[in-house]
Parts: C-alpha cells; sequence; structure tokens
C-alpha cells in the first residue's frame, strides 16, 4: 500500500511533466509567432512603427523565455530524479540477477535501447535551445541575424522534442523488457 509521501510524490512527478510540456509548447509555439506572424503582420507598417511593435514582441517574447527556461530546467531536474534509475541502468534486472539465474537468451541491450543515452541528448540538446533562447531576448537588443538564430533554434527545439518523445519510449521498452527477464527466470525456477 502506498503511503501519503508517495502519492504527494506522484502528484509533483505528473504535474511536473505537465508544466514541461506547457513551457515547450510557449517556447516553440512563441517562437514561431515570433519568427513568422509578427514579420508578416507589420509588413505594411512604415520602418519606426515596424521597429516599435518588435520591441514590444520582443519584450513580451522575452517574458516567455525566461519564465519557460526556468521551469523547464526545474521540471526537467524532476523528471530526471524520478527516472534516474532507469537512465543510469540501474534499473536493468539483468544487472541485480546472479549470471546463474540468466536465462542463456538474455542479450544486452544496445546503446540505442538505453534511455540513458536518448535522455543524454534530449537534456543537452535542450539546455543549447535555452542558451540560445536566452541569447536572443538577454539586452535592450537583438543579437546580429535574429531571425537566423530564431530559425536555428525552432529545428533545435523540434529536435529536442523528438529526443524527448524517444527517450520517454525507450525507458518504457526497458520496464517491460526488465518485466520479461523476470517472467522467465520465474519460468526456469
Amino acid at each position: 500500500m502506498d503511503s501519503p509521501l508517495t502519492d504527494i510524490l506522484n502528484l509533483i512527478t505528473l504535474l511536473s511533466r505537465w508544466i514541461h510540456i506547457v513551457c515547450t509548447t510557449l517556447l516553440v509555439g512563441g517562437t514561431l509567432f515570433y519568427e513568422m506572424v509578427v514579420p508578416i503582420a507589420i509588413d505594411d507598417l512604415k520602418h519606426e512603427v515596424q521597429l516599435a511593435v518588435f520591441a514590444r514582441a520582443r519584450w513580451v517574447f522575452r517574458w516567455i523565455v525566461w519564465l519557460s527556461a526556468g521551469l523547464l530546467l526545474l521540471t526537467g531536474l524532476v523528471a530526471s530524479r524520478s527516472h534516474w534509475t532507469n537512465y543510469t541502468g540501474e534499473a536493468y534486472a539483468l544487472r541485480v540477477l546472479p549470471p546463474a539465474t540468466q536465462p542463456a537468451d538474455l542479450t544486452v541491450p544496445t546503446a540505442a535501447q538505453r534511455s540513458g543515452w536518448w535522455w543524454a541528448a534530449h537534456s543537452s540538446c535542450g539546455a543549447l535551445t535555452i542558451i540560445i533562447a536566452l541569447f536572443l531576448t538577454f539586452g535592450n537588443r537583438p543579437p546580429d541575424r535574429p531571425v537566423q538564430w530564431m530559425r536555428l533554434n525552432l529545428v533545435l527545439l523540434m529536435i529536442v522534442i523528438f529526443l524527448g518523445s524517444v527517450t520517454g519510449h525507450v525507458r518504457l521498452a526497458e520496464i517491460d523488457r526488465a518485466k520479461a527477464i523476470v517472467k522467465a527466470i520465474d519460468a526456469h525456477r
């Protein structure tokens, strides 16, 4: 029977995952909107008005980026902590079972079948996108070639989402593999 503390930790993990997804959506959507919609929307305006609209949009976008970046880092730490045994390989049944009890057809998972590698790619690429987003909103003036930077960051954000999805899929496959190993060992007994 689960304790109330376990229920609270599970709720925190669930809320953290939801906040992580919402912040990612805000970052991707905000980048897409700021990069593609705003320039087309203000195309007919005078140059001075365009600059004023861009400055105001950048100010709002800055708050979205900074808030999302902070929450993404925090919720990423919560998720990493809750799945750490999978990412480090400690959850593999073959590591805790004595060799004599392991089935003969047991194969060691490849690097692509280990969620730790995918987690490292997701985390490092995600950190890079946060750094780029913060770089784009830091200071009073945008950096040189902000549209190119935003396009690069948008592509990287899509890659980060893919890597996060693969990380979750591989982690669940690891759990299924561990259950199958335990079931095979129980059948051999």
